[in-house]
C-alpha cells in the first residue's frame, strides 16, 4: 500500500474516533495551537539483545498522538519484536481561516443576531442584546471591569448578553477541504461577575464540544477548543450562542477566534528482539597421537542464530569455526558478536599411540631388468627411519646416486644413463626409533651387486 493510502486508512481508523472524543473537553488547551512542522522521526530500525527494550519517543507538539496499540501517549516502550508506528495530528503554521478573529479589523467579517451598541446611561452597550468592539470593556459600559484583550493590547468583542434564547453572538462561514480535520478555538471572559455567560459552539448547525462557562472572576480568559472533521462538507458555518438569557449581568467578551486545518503524519520503526544468545561447544576428536592431524569444530547451540556477524577466535590462531590440531592438548575458542559472548574449551587426550621400533637391512644384489622383481636398490625396513640418507658409489668412489628418503630407491642409472653390471658401494645414515620412543643413530656401509641391467 502506498504511504499516503496507508496513512489515510490509519487516520480514519484512529483519529476519526479520537477527534470525536477530543471535542468533548478542553484539556491541555494552552498547547493546542503551538504549530510546528508536520513531521517527526521515530528513529532507525533497531536490533536489541534478549531482555532489552527501547523507549520510542513520539512528537512533543502534537495535538494527539496514537501508537499502533491504541495508546495515546508520547512515549512507548518497545520490548517485543515488531513494527511500531505512531500517528499524530499537528496545527498547520499560520493557517487561521477565521477573518478578523482577533477583531483588529473592528466590526467586520462576522455576522450576529445582536445589535451594535449606540449608547445609553452607562455607555454604548448599556442595553441587553448589544455589542461593541473595544480594547477595554469599561470603555463600552461603565459598570464593566477594565480588562485587556486575550493577548494584551488588542481589541475584543464586548457583549451585553441578550435575554432572547438562541441568538447568535458570532457567526462566520469558512470554505473548507473535504475529509480534513480542523481545530477550532475561542477565548471567553466575564466583563461583570454576575450571571456569567454560557457559550455553546456549532458547525453547520451541529453542536461542537461541550459548554464553556465564563469565569465569575472578571478579566480571566478561558479557552474553548475542539476538533472538527469536515467529511464531505466544503463550507463550515461556525456559530457561537450564549445560552444564558439572564437580564442582570450576563456580560462578557470574546477574542482570538481561530479555525485552522490540521496536518497528519505517521512514522514507523522496526524493532527486532534477538533470541537468547547461543552457547558454544567444541566437537571433534577426544584423543590424538602426537604428529597426527585432526579438526575441532565450534558448534553453536541452538544453531539457528539469526545474525551472521560472529567472530571466532581459537587458541590455535584460527579465526573460523574449524581449527586444525596436530596433537593432544587443551584447546579453546571464543565466539563474539552482537549480543553473543560465548567461550568453550576441550582437552584432547594422548591416544593409544604405540610406536613400532625401526628395523632396517640392506640387500646385496638387485637386477634392474624391468621384470617387476627386485628392480631397485634401497633399504628394507619396518618403522620408518628418521633422517634417512643414502649414497651409492662406483668403484672409483664417484657418487652415482643420492637419496634422503627411504622410499626413494636406486634404479641402476646415473644421469639418465644405464650403468654396467658390477659391484657398487653404499653408505647409509639414519636414526632408528626404539620401543620406548627414543632413537638410536646408525651408520651403515657395504656393497651391492648390480646384475642384468637392461
Amino acid at each position: 500500500m502506498a504511504e499516503g493510502a496507508y496513512f489515510s486508512a490509519m487516520f480514519k481508523f484512529i483519529f476519526g474516533p479520537i477527534a470525536r472524543v477530543l471535542v468533548l473537553g478542553s484539556a491541555l488547551v494552552t498547547a493546542h495551537l503551538q504549530a510546528q512542522e508536520c513531521s517527526f522521526d521515530l528513529g532507525r530500525d533497531t536490533i536489541l539483545c534478549a531482555g532489552q527494550n527501547v523507549l520510542l519517543a513520539g512528537p512533543s507538539g502534537a495535538l494527539s498522538t496514537v501508537w499502533q496499540n491504541g495508546w495515546a501517549v508520547q512515549y512507548l516502550t518497545a520490548d517485543t519484536s515488531g513494527t511500531y508506528w505512531c500517528a499524530a495530528l499537528f496545527p498547520v503554521p499560520g493557517e487561521n481561516l477565521v477573518v478578523n478573529g482577533d477583531f483588529s479589523g473592528g466590526n467586520a467579517g462576522f455576522s450576529t443576531d445582536l445589535e451594535l451598541g449606540t449608547g445609553g446611561a452607562w455607555g454604548p452597550v448599556s442595553l441587553e442584546g448589544t455589542y461593541g468592539i473595544s480594547t477595554d470593556p469599561q470603555l463600552l459600559h461603565s459598570n464593566f471591569s477594565s480588562c485587556g484583550d486575550h493577548t494584551g493590547g488588542g481589541s475584543m468583542l464586548v457583549v451585553n448578553g441578550s435575554s432572547v434564547p438562541g441568538e447568535n453572538v458570532w457567526c462566520q462561514t469558512i470554505p473548507v477541504e473535504p475529509n480534513t480535520t480542523y481545530a477550532f478555538s475561542a477565548w471567553l471572559m466575564s466583563a461583570h461577575s454576575t450571571n456569567t455567560a454560557v457559550m455553546t459552539f456549532s458547525v453547520n448547525g451541529i453542536g461542537l464540544g461541550g459548554d464553556l462557562i465564563a469565569s465569575s472572576i472578571t478579566c480571566e480568559w478561558d479557552e474553548f477548543y475542539a476538533l472538527w472533521v469536515s467529511g464531505q462538507a466544503t463550507e463550515a458555518t461556525i456559530c457561537i450562542v450564549n445560552e444564558n438569557v439572564a437580564q442582570s449581568g450576563n456580560d462578557f467578551a470574546l477574542d482570538d477566534i481561530a479555525f485552522a486545518p490540521l496536518c497528519a503524519h505517521t512514522d514507523s520503526v522496526v524493532v527486532t528482539i534477538l533470541p537468547q544468545a547461543p552457547e558454544v561447544s567444541i566437537q571433534g576428536v577426544a584423543s590424538l597421537c602426537t604428529g597426527d592431524t585432526a579438526a575441532l569444530i565450534a558448534e553453536l547451540r541452538p544453531s539457528d542464530w539469526p545474525l551472521a556477524d560472529l567472530e571466532y577466535s581459537w587458541t590455535t590462531g584460527s579465526s573460523t569455526p574449524v581449527a586444525m590440531i596436530n596433537g593432544p592438548g587443551e584447546y579453546g575458542v571464543s565466539v563474539s558478536g552482537r549480543c553473543v559472548e560465548a567461550r568453550a574449551s576441550a582437552i584432547v587426550e594422548e591416544g593409544d599411540c604405540l610406536i613400532p621400533p625401526t628395523t632396517l637391512t640392506m640387500p646385496n644384489v638387485f637386477s634392474p631388468n624391468a621384470d617387476g622383481f627386485n628392480d631397485t636398490f634401497g633399504p628394507i625396513y619396518d618403522g620408518a627411519p628418521i633422517g634417512f640418507e643414502m649414497e651409492v658409489l662406483n668403484r672409483w668412489g664417484q657418487v652415482v646416486f643420492r637419496s634422503t628418503s627411504a622410499q626413494n630407491r636406486w634404479s641402476g642409472r646415473a644421469g639418465g644413463d644405464v650403468l654396467p653390471d658390477g659391484t657398487y658401494y653404499y653408505v647409509v645414515r639414519y636414526e632408528a626409533r626404539q620401543q620406548d620412543g627414543s632413537t638410536v643413530a646408525y651408520d651403515l656401509s657395504g656393497h651391492v651387486t648390480l646384475l642384468g641391467s637392461p
